[in-house]
């Protein structure tokens, strides 16, 4: 109990992440994702998250939906390529140096080559690149998405330093045929291979629902170029999956890493967090295609770094 609390304060004191003139120094961190107006999920759910975790989040939408597509019919759709473009130009004319960029549903074909280059001229002044390469769920790919638009994810994923693909989206990655849950040690230690084989950055893969019956995450953590570790962080499944719920797992991920502390301990805080909004959800009995109830445990991201 001694040792947990210890790295609790640990993770706390990282991510006050004060300078030495003692003024708090708040990152920056460009959003590409989309902007559903109803239904938490994408930018109403990355938003308020990563500035919980002292990001200044700047979105970059890259479509706009009156709902977001899991559960609602007859909903509005624009592809903001053309925007994407036009922001990352304004921005690169600016010389605003990121020190982050969080990637996520695409709009639309061209799109990812633009991000690609965006995400190389702020590398220039070491922006870290998170990506959660959006391109489906329970062994589909989303409706919206080309097979041009999951090859350009695909590439954008092998320019990052985190990726946290779901587990449908880790098969697409591979260039695998789908296997429906529940997983086991040996498929999971070759999906970990593959993934390394195919020279992705470490990779956060969610959404698994092992043999136990729990669910949670699996991280392919890079050492060198030969070797690689597999760890994987469980919790107690619910009945039901909420989207967004991966949005707000990445988003978590991105501010507690962004801030500096270890990726480990971020991961098993993300998962036991999204646990307990799901808790929280069910017994709400809240319709499923609204999402999760996260609103009310901002506090609880906020209080982590101010104890």
């Amino acid at each position: 109990m001694s040792r947990q609390k210890d790295n609790i304060e640990d993770i706390k004191n990282k991510l006050l992440n004060k300078n030495t003139g003692g003024t708090e120094k708040i990152k920056k961190a460009a959003l590409f994702h989309d902007l559903s107006g109803y239904g938490r999920c994408a930018l109403t759910v990355v938003i308020p998250v990563v500035s919980a975790l002292r990001l200044q989040p700047v979105p970059v939408p890259t479509a706009l939906f009156s709902t977001h597509t899991g559960g609602f019919e007859g909903y509005s759709y624009l592809d903001l390529t053309a925007q994407v473009a036009e922001f990352t130009e304004h921005y690169t004319n600016l010389g605003i140096a990121f020190d982050v960029v969080y990637t996520g549903f695409l709009g639309g074909e061209g799109q990812a080559g633009i991000i690609k280059d965006f995400i190389a001229e702020q590398r220039k002044s070491g922006a870290y690149i998170i990506v959660d390469p959006v391109m489906g769920d329970n062994g589909k790919i989303y409706s919206t998405y080309t097979k041009g638009m999951c090859v350009g994810v695909c590439g954008l994923a092998k320019n990052a330093d985190v990726i946290t693909p779901n587990i449908t989206e880790a098969f697409i990655l591979c260039g695998e045929e789908y296997i429906p849950p529940p997983y086991d040690e040996e498929g999971l230690k070759k999906l970990a291979s593959s993934l390394r084989e195919k020279e992705y950055a470490t990779s956060v893969v969610t959404g698994i629902e092992y043999e136990d019956g729990k669910i949670g995450a699996m991280l392919v953590n890079h050492i060198n170029n030969f070797y690689y570790e597999v760890n994987h962080f469980k919790a107690e499944k619910h009945n039901t999956s909420y989207p967004g719920s991966g949005d707000l797992f990445a988003s978590v991920i991105c501010g507690l890493v962004s801030a500096g502390a270890d990726l480990k301990k971020s991961i098993r805080f993300a998962v036991e967090f999204v646990r307990k909004v799901t808790e929280y959800t069910e017994k709400c009995a809240s319709p499923v295609r609204e999402g999760l109830i996260f609103e009310r445990f901002i506090p609880e991201l906020i209080e982590f770094l101010n104890p």
